[in-house]
This record gives C-alpha cells, sequence and structure tokens, in this order.
C-alpha cells in the first residue's frame, strides 16, 4: 500500500504525522483491498480542509472533512473512512454467489425409473 501525506499551506509535523499514523492504525483490516492512499491537508484562512483518496480493487473512494482545528479535522475524517470502508466490505460479502453444489441437495438418480421394467426406450 502507497501511503502518502501532504501539507498545502500546512506543515506536517511530526507530532501530526504520528497521529495521522496511529489513526491508520484502525484501518489495518482492510489493509488488503487498499492499493494507494493519499491524504491532502489545506488551510483556507481559518479553516483546515482534509481530502482523502483511496484507490482500491475496481473503485476509487473521495472523503472531504472541513472544520477549523488541524486534529479534529483528521478525526472527522477517520470516522468517515471507517464508515465508507465498513460498507464496501459488506458489499463484498453480501454480494458472494453461493456455489452450484450447495444449491441441489440431492442429484437425481438417473435410470431410477428402469427396476421396474418401465423404460421409455420405445418412444
Amino acid at each position: 500500500m502507497n501511503v502518502s501525506i501532504v501539507g498545502r499551506k500546512v506543515k506536517i509535523t511530526p507530532d501530526l504525522r504520528e497521529y495521522i499514523e496511529k489513526k491508520m492504525k484502525k484501518l489495518d483490516h482492510f489493509i488488503d483491498h487498499i492499493y494507494d492512499f493519499k491524504l491532502i491537508i489545506k488551510r483556507e484562512r481559518h479553516v483546515y480542509l482534509a481530502e482523502v483518496n483511496i484507490h482500491m480493487k475496481k473503485k476509487v473512494i473521495h472523503i472531504f472533512a472541513k472544520t477549523s482545528d488541524v486534529y479534529s479535522v483528521v478525526d472527522m475524517l477517520y470516522d468517515k473512512i471507517e464508515v465508507k470502508m465498513m460498507r464496501y466490505r459488506n458489499k463484498l460479502t453480501h454480494r458472494r454467489v453461493i456455489p452450484l453444489k450447495e444449491t441441489f441437495a440431492e442429484p437425481v438418480a438417473v435410470g431410477a425409473g428402469e427396476e421396474n421394467g418401465d423404460s421409455r426406450e420405445e418412444l
């Protein structure tokens, strides 16, 4: 998984980077589905904007959050990420197709009517 953290008009301090990585540890059970994870934190006037682009197999997820504090914007963003990833994982598990072997309970015996002498070869 490729991880990139970008700050635009915001300096990504080691404390902030450590806080983001601590939040990312909660996403460990989704790691096998994620190929690329890009977090962008911007500052516009007195508001912080956070944007995440998550590239997964056959899907790209974009999530935005906006608050007045850097740490609260990261918290809000990871709450949204967790909800979206749970939805994605549930969708994958509910769309699994039941194999044909399990759909038929008992195989039909071929030639069961021939034991009594009822052969239909004459038709």
